[in-house]
């Protein structure tokens, strides 16, 4: 007789946990639902458990080909997966501020943490905020098409009518089958926020739910959450009604009817939540032992209910259970880092030195994220190994703001001066600006300003710069690091000193021009403020840093760089060039030469720097090329004079003029068929003796020039050229002056 019952509920669970999940999928009206549905639910029966009823499974079937036409993107899944993972790690790293409660045998028991309650399976966890993370993300994204929901209605209508078929071939009570109206109001009970009354709603309707087991998982999560979080009420007398809830679910759904539930695992976890709570004793841990051994089996090894397991093991004591579950996910690369660093302390405290050794070698060659072991010995190194990771997560920012600031440099310049920019140009590198600028405005062309008309009639820049700096204020604004004290205060009325009343009408002139110059460095001058703030905020915490505060501020600092689409290394030194590095010892260097080797070395790196200088200044210039081989230059066009060839940097040839210009760290001539001109210093250019015409640059001073007969050498000490060019060389002279200056003063 119970066997012919336990039949007949089977076989109307069945049909309810379809409808259900189809009713879910339509009323919810959402992708992410509707992926967690073929996943967990519909893709998921165990067809020998089911019903062998042929209408019912060509039902399943169809519904089957509509979900995976409307399935969402693998890449949208994963930001829901992050920010899952994300809670899992804060709540943990919540219970455990530092290695040493693991190492020292802490009692994890008394902690009251409940990750499965607190977070839950992802399953769970985003039907419980998916109000949030939608408001984070654009509504449409994840809404279901209109299409898609006229299907699944049409679907959901022969559910129902094959119900009335199942309950006459099954003979099950009409009770056991879930209306329409029952499954729609069931739905809108778990959308309520209100804990208590989506309890009190949820215990009205009990009587309907006999025969779908996943009710009494939601009625006893419910209590369980009002008994955590609403400690004013009766809390224990929630706390009886959520294990009274969770062991219904267990005796009706002793023989479930999917292949992995995630439902049940999530019943298993919440539960042990409770019982941890309980006084300790044997028939306590042998019934969470089982609970874990339940939630591990129907999850599939769900990644999501091992991390919760993996902790519990660490509260109830089993170390080693707990090893083998951190170890799984770190081979599977689930918060890798995170398991990693747990699991290292576990080896530590089971003296386990060889398994450390291969967990080093999987994740993290120099151990310098790990939680140490030297001699095969255990040591108590809190603090030093807090230091390390303090010192790399400053590192990590650094890294961070260094590439942040680049992007905002380069949006800021992109604002102001991107009338200047070529076509298919991106970015306007600093060094090309001022130079730009000048060869823009002295040119006069009316090409050049009717194109910075149209530029700034399409863009209010004002307006542009500051929805720029709002943007700024946002993201920072997300780093406690940073808002801690007066941090963002600060900032800001460091932007409102540097920046307020910037903005001038545009104008097309030169003083206009230079003006934009000085509010971009004066914005410069305002990110490299924010590093200031940042790393005097992280000296006043330092005193009180572990591992869970620097867990959170790391979290922070990921959060940003993958909404700014920067990729911060776990390892800030780039292990490419550590690679290199160590090649590199097998390498002779300049040092080898000796005392002298290093002015050959210092020479070497300064006609670097004014190679790249050079090839800065003339590279937006179409009317040359640069010719950066000096000695195949010479091989090919005679010079006597060796002590030119000798100082020559770079060779810039004039298109047009069927000339050259030769450069070196300190004068630069004109070469043309086999002939050189007079050197003309850098810091010659600015002399009023040496006041050039606007295309004109003299090498000699008109009174010498005049003593020379030959028709030539006054034409190559003469260099009449465009404009843009002579404006070009007037900037490299600048630049090369200052750079020496700058070299000079560092000394």
């Amino acid at each position: 007789m119970i066997a012919d019952l336990e039949k007949k509920r089977r076989a109307a669970y069945a049909l309810n946990l379809c409808t259900v999940s189809v009713s879910q999928i339509i009323d919810y009206e959402d992708l992410i639902v509707l992926e967690q549905e073929y996943e967990a639910i519909l893709n998921n029966l165990n067809l020998e458990a089911m019903p062998k009823d042929e209408p019912l499974l060509l039902i399943i079937k169809q519904i089957l080909d509509v979900i995976t036409f409307f399935r969402i993107d693998k890449v949208e899944r994963s930001v829901i997966e992050e920010e899952y993972n994300k809670q899992v790690r804060n709540a943990i790293w919540s219970a455990v501020p530092n290695f040493g409660m693991l190492i020292a045998g802490g009692n994890l028991m008394t902690t009251g943490v409940a990750i499965a309650t607190q977070v839950g399976m992802g399953y769970m966890n985003y039907r419980n905020n998916r109000n949030e993370y939608k408001r984070e993300k654009d509504n449409k994204l994840w809404q279901l098409q209109k299409a898609a929901i006229e299907q699944f209605n049409g679907l959901r209508r022969e559910l129902f009518a094959t119900a009335w078929r199942l309950a006459d071939k099954y003979g099950f009570p009409d009770k056991y089958r879930l209306t329409e109206r029952q499954i729609t109001n069931y739905n809108r009970i778990l959308l309520d926020s209100n804990i208590i009354r989506r309890y009190e709603r949820l215990d009205a309707i009990k009587e309907c739910f006999e025969a779908y087991p996943p009710f009494w998982y939601y009625l006893g999560s419910v209590a369980n959450k009002i008994y955590r979080e609403r400690k004013d009420l009766k809390s224990n007398y929630y706390k009886e009604i959520a294990i009274d809830a969770f062991e219904k679910y267990w005796e009706i759904n002793e023989q479930g009817l999917l292949r992995e539930d995630q439902v049940a695992a999530s019943c298993a976890l919440e539960y042990i939540d409770i019982l941890l709570d309980l006084s300790n004793d044997s028939i306590k841990i042998n019934r969470i032992e089982k609970l874990m051994r339940q939630a591990i089996e129907y999850s599939g090894h769900s990644n999501d209910v091992l991390q919760c397991c993996a902790f519990y093991n660490l509260r109830i004591n089993e170390y080693e259970e707990a090893a083998k579950l951190y170890k799984y996910l770190v081979n599977d690369s689930y918060n890798t880092l995170f398991n990693a660093q747990i699991l290292s302390s576990l080896y530590v405290r089971l003296n386990d030195h060889f398994r450390y050794q291969l967990l080093k070698e999987l994740v993290d060659e120099d151990g310098k994220y790990l939680y140490p072991f030297e001699n095969g010995k255990l040591e108590l190194g809190d603090q030093r190994f807090t230091e390390q990771l303090f010192s790399n997560l400053k590192c990590r920012y650094r890294y961070f703001f260094d590439k942040l600031n680049v992007k905002y440099r380069n949006e800021f310049k992109n604002i102001l001066f991107g009338y200047l920019k070529q076509s298919g140009e991106e970015i306007l590198s600093d060094d090309k600006i001022y130079a730009s600028i000048v060869s823009f405005f002295t040119g006069r062309s009316a090409w050049n300003k009717d194109k910075f008309e149209k530029y700034f009639k399409s863009k209010n820049y004002g307006e542009a710069i500051i929805s720029l700096l709002n943007q700024y204020m946002d993201d920072i604004s997300t780093l406690s690091v940073l808002t801690k004290d007066i941090g963002l205060k600060k900032i800001k009325e460091n932007i409102e000193m540097k920046l307020r009343g910037f903005y001038k009408e545009p104008q097309y002139s030169l003083e206009w021009g230079k003006q934009t110059l000085d509010v971009n460095k004066k914005f410069s001058d305002i990110l490299e403020y924010t590093v200031l703030i940042l790393f005097s905020n992280f000296k006043s915490i330092k005193s009180t840093i572990d591992l869970s505060k620097i867990h959170i501020l790391d979290e922070e600092i990921t959060t940003l760089a993958n909404k700014k689409e920067i990729i911060i290394p776990v390892n800030v030194i780039n292990k490419v060039i550590i690679k290199k590095e160590k090649n590199n010892q097998f390498k002779f260097t300049l040092d080898f030469l000796g005392t002298d080797g290093k002015v050959i070395q210092e020479k070497f790196e300064i006609y670097n720097d004014l190679r790249q200088l050079i090839q800065s200044v003339f590279e937006s210039c179409k009317l040359v090329r640069i010719i950066a081989d000096t000695n195949e230059f010479f091989n090919n066009h005679p010079l006597s004079n060796d002590s030119l060839k000798r100082d020559a940097i770079s060779v810039v040839e004039l298109i047009n003029d069927k000339r050259y210009l030769v450069f070196s760290d300190s004068y630069f001539f004109v070469y043309m068929n086999n002939e050189h001109s007079q050197a003309r210093p850098y810091n010659t250019m600015g002399n009023d003796k040496f006041k050039d015409g606007d295309a004109i640059i003299n090498f000699k001073e008109t009174s010498v020039i005049s003593d020379v007969k030959d028709r030539f050498i006054d034409d190559i000490n003469k260099l009449k050229t465009d404009s843009k060019i002579v404006e070009c060389i007037r900037c490299l002279a600048k630049e090369i002056i200052n750079y020496k200056d700058r070299k000079e003063r560092t000394k």
